[in-house]
């Protein structure tokens, strides 16, 4: 199978996909979610290491999906540079803060830390 590239290819349409792949990435991650909460709630399991590695997988997951609406939005974009207008755009449609500062090129130091969204941890 030989690489094909296509130089008018433009970059908006390269991220697009990257979004798409993402965004299925993330719906693997949320069917795994699924299957090991089940599995849990059968069990009864109340182990913490669990619930932090419970926790860690939906972190990923939502990550995921951030980085999967991030990535669209961003192709989206006709200007070559974002304003500060557009990038607040985008950063609205993000769940988590670590997703968020990366839009601003910060280091967040509390990366999937289990406070890290606003939302409860959503398995079961």
């Amino acid at each position: 199978m030989g690489l094909h590239v296509n130089s008018e290819e433009r970059i908006s349409e390269v991220i697009q996909r990257v979004s798409t792949y993402l965004d299925r990435l993330a719906g693997q991650v949320f069917e795994v979610e699924s299957t090991i909460g089940r599995a849990v709630e059968e069990q009864k399991a109340s182990d913490s290491h669990m619930i932090k590695n419970l926790q860690a997988l939906d972190f990923l997951r939502q990550s995921l999906e951030d980085l999967a609406l991030m990535t669209l939005l961003l192709s989206r974009q006709e200007r070559p540079h974002l304003g500060p207008v557009e990038l607040q755009k985008v950063r609205a449609g993000l769940k988590l803060k670590a997703t968020q500062s990366l839009l601003y090129g910060e280091d967040h130091p509390h990366f999937g830390d289990t406070n890290e969204a606003d939302s409860d941890l959503d398995l079961f």
